[in-house]
């Protein structure tokens, strides 16, 4: 009587060559480094989609938007000439005044209708006159020559008898707070300038 082959399996012992292995450790590591780079890309780059959407900046990019086209458009200028801003008020909100023009005098952001208790509120004309970039820009009100210089230049003294005055006003941009820009290009003493409205 021959014997019978079974098509049962055997049992087999670990390690014996069965061709499955368990889980080694540089599998783990392979794991486990790409878990955290995944971890580390979120955490880095999901604050920056809702970061426009955070409530820190907010009030105050819609208030200097309506602040800078107020400027541009009604207080500095002509509505129906709007972005070409008056030289005599222009000079005259620079300095604190209101007379002979269509605002009141008034500190600036009461003139401006921001909320003084929350929000501050910086305004400026930077220009390019000599080829150096965006400086900020000084009425020269020596004669002949009265007009736009820059305010860095020799021709800007705001301590002489000719009372130039510097066309900035308003509290100085801290530089731990967040804040917000609106520009607007506006026309003043026959130059295309930048009215600057910084908030924060």
């Amino acid at each position: 009587m021959g014997t019978q082959r079974s098509d049962e399996p055997q049992n087999r012992q670990p390690g014996s060559g069965s061709g499955e292995r368990g889980q080694t450790t540089l599998d783990f590591a392979i794991g486990i480094s790409v878990f955290l780079a995944v971890l580390l890309f979120i955490f880095l780059f999901i604050p920056g989609i809702l970061s426009p959407f955070t409530e820190s900046a907010q009030d105050e990019t819609v208030s200097s938007n309506r602040v800078a086209d107020q400027l541009a458009t009604g207080t500095l200028a002509s509505p129906s000439d709007p972005y070409a801003l008056d030289s005599y008020c222009t000079v005259t909100f620079f300095e604190g005044d209101a007379t002979g023009c269509p605002f009141q005098n008034a500190p600036l952001e009461e003139q401006l209708g921001v909320a003084t208790g929350n929000q501050r509120v910086n305004v400026s004309l930077r220009g390019n006159l000599t080829g150096a970039g965006q400086e900020l820009l000084c009425w020269d009100s020596s004669e002949p020559d009265t007009g736009l210089v820059g305010s860095s230049s020799g021709e800007c003294d705001t301590t002489g008898p000719t009372d130039d005055t510097v066309l900035s006003r308003g509290d100085a941009l801290p530089d731990t707070e967040p804040s917000v820009t609106s520009v607007r290009v506006v026309s003043l003493d026959n130059r295309d300038v930048t009215l600057y409205v910084e908030m924060w």
